[in-house]
């Protein structure tokens, strides 16, 4: 029986040849490579890639600040946390300007948040920073979500009357 060895990972198998071991050990690399948030020197467990502050600072505007990476791994995180604010607030500012990162499953957290803020009667504005941006123009070309680029414009966009959702249509 032959032992392969390779990133840390073993393979002993009577039935598998060298390079049929060797093969399996490059497709773990593979998938390592693919989930690089998984480290053996934490043990095995997900490092944080993004981060939540809440403030309001005294202030009516809540403020959820992340930094970081959102991701398919994360996102629902990002939505949890908002929503757990929501019962606190009637005007939030999601601030995504210090994110490294934002995947495409970061922009069906924002939606979700826009659902939730409109069912708790919640004014929002999402303060876009270059990642979201870049997600925001191929998802949602046509501005549904409301943007921000400035705090200042996020908390004069909030302090507002809430938009509507709804548009009267009248036939002439």
């Amino acid at each position: 029986m032959r032992a392969v060895a390779g990133h840390g990972c073993r393979i002993r198998s009577p039935s598998l040849d060298v390079k049929s071991q060797t093969r399996v050990l490059e497709a773990v690399e593979v998938i390592v490579s693919l989930a690089p948030d998984v480290r053996p020197d934490n043990g095995g467990r997900p490092r944080e890639r993004v981060r939540f502050d809440t403030s309001s600072s005294r202030s009516p505007v809540l403020v959820v600040s992340a930094e970081g990476e959102v991701d398919a791994a994360n996102a629902l995180s990002l939505g949890k946390h908002v929503e757990a604010e929501l019962e606190s607030t009637s005007r939030l500012v999601v601030d995504l300007r210090r994110l490294d990162f934002f995947a495409v499953q970061g922009f069906s957290i924002l939606h979700r948040i826009n659902v939730m803020c409109s069912r708790h009667a919640v004014n929002w504005v999402v303060l876009a920073g270059t990642e979201v941006n870049r997600v925001l123009r191929v998802c949602d070309p046509d501005g549904g979500l409301p943007v921000a680029n400035t705090m200042e414009s996020a908390i004069a966009t909030v302090t507002r009357p809430p938009r509507s959702h709804l548009r009267l249509v009248t036939s002439r």
